[in-house]
């Protein structure tokens, strides 16, 4: 496997070979998302802050004026969870949680798809199977009320998806992929056919009911960013 500081030395030594030597590299990520549709199956996300989608407060997009080559990748279910009020917060999702509901089968099929990249109409990655994405950890969604000798009340047990974001649905590229602000950067997914928005429900330990909606399709790419890099193209 090659070493974050084995691919800063050969990206760097490209660079300098293209007559881009004093291209600063920095550690990076870019997050990009789509809304689910029911009514579609093939999903393009925007790669640039200047395209024509709303860019999300929560996505990390490409500035056209920079380069970004992407080491690791993730394909994520991702959504809002909830207590139903005013507290809320977002979630990448490894896997379906059809142990919550049989809601969670309207997501599954994000795992037969494919992704496809391509940049300037050359494509580096194709048929690239997402099944190799998708992780159900050891410890899942459970809940359960436990009665205890002696006490006036039930209590909950419960517990959550065992995930480390860090690792788990990423996975190596090899060759790896630059994406740039100066060209068409097209990142595809096909689905076999059509999934929809899930909406869940999780009692947690304290007995309150957390909403889970799965809204989205996120994609996580680790990498670096060369600044400023876009620039030089011809």
């Amino acid at each position: 496997m090659v070493s974050k500081r084995d691919n800063f030395r050969i990206i760097k030594g490209q660079y300098k070979a293209m007559g881009k030597g004093n291209v600063r590299l920095t550690q990076s990520t870019l997050f990009l998302t789509k809304n689910i549709d029911a009514a579609v199956a093939n999903y393009e996300f925007d790669v640039l802050e200047n395209q024509t989608q709303s860019i999300l407060p929560d996505e990390l997009r490409l500035n056209q004026n920079d380069e970004f080559t992407v080491t690791d990748l993730g394909v994520y279910l991702y959504g809002e969870w909830t207590n139903g009020q005013a507290k809320k917060g977002f979630q990448l999702m490894t896997y379906a949680p059809i142990e919550l509901g049989s809601d969670g089968l309207l997501v599954k099929n994000l795992y037969a798809g494919q992704l496809k990249i391509a940049v300037n109409n050359i494509v580096y990655t194709e048929k690239w199977d997402l099944r190799k994405h998708e992780i159900t950890p050891t410890t899942q969604f459970a809940n359960q009320e436990a009665i205890i000798a002696g006490a006036a009340n039930a209590g909950f047990s419960a517990t959550a998806p065992s995930l480390n974001y860090k690792y788990d649905a990423m996975e190596t590229l090899a060759p790896l992929i630059v994406l740039s602000g100066a060209k068409k950067n097209d990142l595809t997914i096909r689905l076999p056919q059509a999934i929809a928005p899930a909406s869940l429900t999780f009692v947690n330990a304290a007995g309150e009911s957390i909403v889970i909606n799965i809204t989205r399709i996120a994609i996580r790419m680790y990498g670096l960013l060369g600044q400023n890099a876009a620039k030089f193209q011809n």
